[in-house]
């Protein structure tokens, strides 16, 4: 995870993000803690935007999180990160981080 978002804050480094709410259901030994969010940020061609939405699925145990779930649009990710990588930011083209 902290390798995903150090890249993302240098892929997208201007972005902001607002969550606009969080539901949490459950016992502490297993909570499911939905997020919902709105993204955007400038991008290097200097005319267009990253725009996004989404939901994010986090199950915890004990407070500790153990698997993740996102929605978002993919396709405006995609397409942000092309026009990142012909703008010259390299990483914006790399693959997926695994785990």
């Amino acid at each position: 995870m902290k390798q995903w978002f150090e890249r993302m804050g240098r892929v997208f480094s201007n972005l902001h993000i607002d969550v606009e709410q969080v539901e949490v259901t459950g016992w502490p030994w297993n909570t499911t803690v939905f997020v919902k969010w709105r993204a955007n940020a400038r991008l290097l061609d200097g005319q267009s935007s990253y725009v996004n939405r989404g939901v994010h699925v986090f199950k915890l145990r004990w407070g500790k999180v153990y698997s993740i779930e996102e929605y978002f649009d993919s396709q405006a990710a995609e397409r942000s990160l092309a026009i990142q990588a012909r703008a010259g930011l390299d990483e914006a083209a790399a693959g997926p981080i695994v785990s």
